[in-house]
């Protein structure tokens, strides 16, 4: 993923930082932070605030490019079912059933 927020704020007539923080009412830091670093993404609030702001979606500021390996063709098909094997079968943590009874909770 790569964070393309400062092209797409330049398309609509921001064109530094701090503008981008006084738009959205983010904290500085975080506006700096996000303008300036493209290996920085938004949480989901913060990607709503955008989207609300500057009528736009996610895929406006966000962009998926694969990595390296995946870009060179060095996984092969199994290497990749492999992946998504462990993904699929990898259990919960306890601080992952913990966070999913505080969320409950709070509903």
């Amino acid at each position: 993923m790569i964070n393309v927020l400062k092209e797409f704020l330049a398309t609509k007539g921001v064109e530094t930082a701090y503008q981008f923080h006084k738009k959205t009412g983010l904290p500085q830091a975080t506006a700096y932070r996000l303008y300036n670093k493209r290996n920085v993404y938004p949480d989901q609030k913060t990607q709503e605030i955008v989207c609300k702001v500057f009528d736009a979606q996610p895929g406006d500021f966000l962009r998926y490019e694969p990595d390296n390996a995946e870009a060179s063709g060095k996984l092969n098909s199994q290497e990749q079912s492999s992946n998504v094997s462990q993904l699929n079968s990898a259990p919960f943590s306890s601080a992952d059933d913990e966070s999913l009874s505080l969320i409950t909770e709070a509903a």
